[in-house]
């Protein structure tokens, strides 16, 4: 085709353009490979980094500057994203030969760094090649894959701006980068063992106990041995024990102080993987992907793993090597599988310096695997969910930050949104794109709190943008909404108000690009564990109806509960199954499904009268119902009890039907949470199997959502579905399949997580439709009243 070109192009009138681009065109091998589609068609020009992406100018024939332009984006590598394009026809100036030239000045507009990316084929072939210089090299790595955002100090991303500014490159290394047709054409993390970090083996108490190759055969055998190991990777440090035995696996939970919420795992390779957990092509791609996030799939009968990584749980989280030094760590060793977790204690930031870990974990860690190179930013692993339509993220950090999510308007000055209280996350929202942050975690400690401010000046910085719009959430005492306060009054902004479950469905609706335009309205369930509501109840169970210029409507939700004993009710399920049977005056049930509980139930039963908090949380009532069922009074973490009621649902092997009559609990606008809860426990003490239960409780729940969105919606036929308990994966199933029998066209989160790590989203979404549209969100009433 180009040959075709310059046979027909002859001596036609030269022709000169300047293309901006912008995207994701930087750290991802975009102009390396735009300097060989220009050798190819026989221009002269450049291509440089720019503040508003990359810049790219070619002269030559007229027909040949057109077929390069418009074969551009078949060129490009497979990590770019070109999402716009700008052209202008420039005066022509006759050089010779196409060129990589150094970074543009000038004030950024959109460039970001693009997010760190696991370890590449190719790299892993040099790693393997005892006759390349990476052989078993722990730092390998190109253009393709790597750390990049949790290596970037400032932008534009080049060398001399990330933590490899110290690291000379030796000759070898020098040719690699400086020549356009090589593979590790201006990768910036480039190095070899002549020119970059060290490996370094220390004890807890700061002793250097080996180094380099030493020091990973010293880490390897203190695994194999049963130790605990504290490993510096892409974004920061991870825990790392052999997941096979019952006894590092307990030993790291009682020193890292967490109970029995899951641990990931990290497999030697995809075979193991395919042994421990049952995955579709989907999740098999998705854990070979440049991204690699970890994977919650359904745990194999026969997977050998210490029953204390995931106790009570059916599905196990897995993901492959993410970095070189992974792929180190199982060569030639005796294990298949490692706990790989978050070096932290609990509640607490993952570690990033060396200085840091040592502080912090040497109470955990029998020994740190660290090297000389900074992380700059702190950026855990992603986690997604395997689903028979398709994996969903759950937790959106490495691998997808910071690359930008949609907006449904340009928002017309820079909005930061603040996010929720659990899982928090804020976002920087610019011109027509949103950038959410990497996982920051709950706010309980002063630590998070201040790790939340370090990712939102991180973002800003990188966008070069000081935002004076903060949207926050309702709650008047979350530690971000105090926060976002602060900030905007700091710089004399405005805060944006923006209901919980309202960011929720604002959440879906954008990233589906959905969002209603002016005249338009859609629908919304959102079910959650907790989110203040406007009645200054807590919310968790809603039916919303909002409007393109943000109306909005609470049209039916789950029949508020009491919280007997206030936020103890929170941590102890069995306070909400008691308090949901005597509302619906069965508290007879109570008696006889907790017989060993009399002296609580005497205290307790009385007290459900008082005016305790009422909750219409959909996440309550699904922990009531497992503490019902017997599996557990008291959540050790956030919906421990609503986990173990899906993962005993899952082992039911017959067809989950919603059980007969359940039009009775409807009673519009409002779903009797709590006469579900009583036909759970009359059907348990009927003698019934835990695990039909459980996924009839299931069944019937989204049945009964179902029938009342069919009431209420009134002709709204598009439904988002977010909120935390649309990570249940049965739940989504069920609830999929009752509203799309009713004729509904539902959406659910996928690249963006359904709990309060969308929040922030959500936040930014409302915002930049309100800046856009002249409004503001306004609740137009609606809903239950008991």
């Amino acid at each position: 085709m180009v040959s075709e070109a310059r046979a027909r192009a002859g001596r036609q009138a030269r022709l000169r353009v300047r293309l901006t681009c912008t995207g994701v065109v930087q750290g991802v091998g975009f102009r390396p490979a735009v300097y060989r589609h220009a050798v190819a068609w026989g221009l002269s020009g450049f291509v440089a980094n720019s503040p508003e992406g990359a810049v790219i100018e070619v002269e030559g024939e007229a027909e040949l500057v057109e077929g390069f332009v418009r074969a551009l984006p078949a060129a490009l590598p497979p990590r770019a994203r070109l999402e716009r394009v700008q052209r202008e026809e420039l005066p022509l100036r006759g050089e010779e030969g196409f060129s990589v030239v150094e970074s543009l000045p000038g004030r950024r507009k959109q460039a970001l760094v693009p997010p760190d990316l696991a370890l590449c084929r190719d790299c892993r072939q040099d790693m393997e090649d005892p006759k390349n210089r990476r052989f078993h090299y722990p730092f390998t790595t190109c253009t393709n894959c790597g750390p990049r955002y949790s290596l970037a100090i400032s932008l534009p991303y080049d060398r001399s701006r990330t933590a490899m500014a110290c690291f000379p490159l030796c000759p070898d290394c020098q040719r690699e980068y400086t020549d356009p047709q090589d593979r590790r054409f201006h990768a910036e993390p480039l190095c070899c063992p002549a020119c970059g970090p060290r490996l370094t083996l220390l004890a807890p108490d700061g002793r250097l106990l080996a180094e380099e190759q030493s020091a990973l055969e010293k880490a390897r055998e203190l695994l194999a041995a049963g130790k605990i190991l504290a490993v510096k990777g892409l974004g920061g440090f991870q825990l790392a024990c052999r997941a096979d035995r019952e006894g590092p696996v307990r030993r790291l939970r009682q020193r890292k102080n967490r109970q029995a919420k899951p641990f990931a795992l990290m497999v030697r390779e995809l075979s193991v993987a395919r042994e421990l957990v049952a995955l579709e092509a989907a999740e098999e791609a998705l854990l070979t992907s440049p991204e690699a996030p970890i994977v919650l799939a359904p745990r194999r009968r026969q997977a050998r793993v210490a029953p204390a990584v995931a106790p009570g749980l059916a599905d196990l989280g897995v993901m492959l090597p993410t970095t070189p030094l992974h792929v180190e760590l199982f060569r030639d060793a005796p294990y298949e599988a490692l706990v790989m977790t978050s070096g932290n204690a609990s509640d607490e930031p993952i570690c990033r310096t060396n200085r840091e870990a040592l502080a912090r974990l040497a109470t955990i860690a029998d020994a740190f695997l660290v090297h000389n190179r900074d992380v700059v930013r702190r950026v855990d692993d992603s986690v997604a969910r395997s689903h028979p339509q398709g994996p969903y993220l759950v937790r959106r950090s490495r691998g997808y930050v910071p690359a930008p999510l949609p907006l449904p308007e340009p928002t017309p000055e820079p909005v930061l949104a603040a996010g929720g209280f659990l899982q928090a996350t804020v976002a920087v929202a610019v011109e027509g794109e949103a950038f959410v942050s990497q996982h920051v975690g709950d706010l309980d400690t002063e630590l998070a709190r201040l790790f939340l401010a370090e990712v939102a000046a991180n973002l800003e910085e990188f966008l070069q943008v000081q935002p004076k719009v903060v949207a926050v959430d309702t709650h008047p005492d979350y530690p971000s909404r105090l926060w976002g306060e602060r900030l905007a009054a700091s710089r004399g902004g405005e805060v944006l108000a923006v209901q919980h479950h309202l960011a929720h469905a604002a959440a879906v609706l954008g990233e589906h690009r959905a969002f209603p335009r002016e005249g338009q309205e859609a629908a919304a369930i959102t079910l959650d564990g907790t989110g203040y509501g406007e009645d200054g109840t807590a919310w968790g169970g809603e039916l919303l109806a909002l409007s393109g210029d943000l109306r909005w409507w609470r049209l039916g939700s789950l029949r508020p509960l009491p919280l007997l004993g206030g936020e103890a009710a929170v941590r102890e399920p069995f306070r909400v199954a008691v308090a949901a049977l005597a509302c619906a005056g069965e508290e007879k049930l109570a008696w006889k499904l907790f017989p060993r509980e009399r002296e609580r139930l005497e205290k307790l039963v009385p007290l459900v009268k008082n005016p305790w908090p009422l909750a219409s949380g959909a996440g309550r009532v699904f922990e009531a119902a497992g503490a019902i069922l017997g599996l557990g009074e008291v959540n050790r973490y956030e919906g421990e009890q609503a986990l173990r009621l899906e993962a005993v649902a899952s082992l039911f092997r017959g067809p989950a039907k919603p059980w007969p009559h359940l039009q009775e609990l409807l009673r519009e606008p409002v779903l009797r949470s709590d006469g579900l809860l009583v036909e759970l426990a009359k059907r348990r003490l009927a003698g019934l199997s835990r695990r039909r239960l459980a996924a009839e409780f299931h069944a019937s729940f989204a049945w009964l959502l179902a029938a009342l969105a069919e009431r209420v919606f009134a002709g709204r036929r598009l439904v988002a579905c977010g909120g935390g308990c649309m990570v249940n994966r049965l739940l989504r199933s069920f609830l999929r399949r009752e509203l799309e029998s009713r004729g509904f066209t539902v959406l659910f989160p996928e690249n963006l997580p359904a709990g309060d790590g969308g929040l922030s989203y959500g936040q930014a979404v409302v915002a930049a439709v309100a800046l856009a549209r002249g409004t503001r969100p306004v609740f137009q009433g609606g809903g239950p009243c008991a």
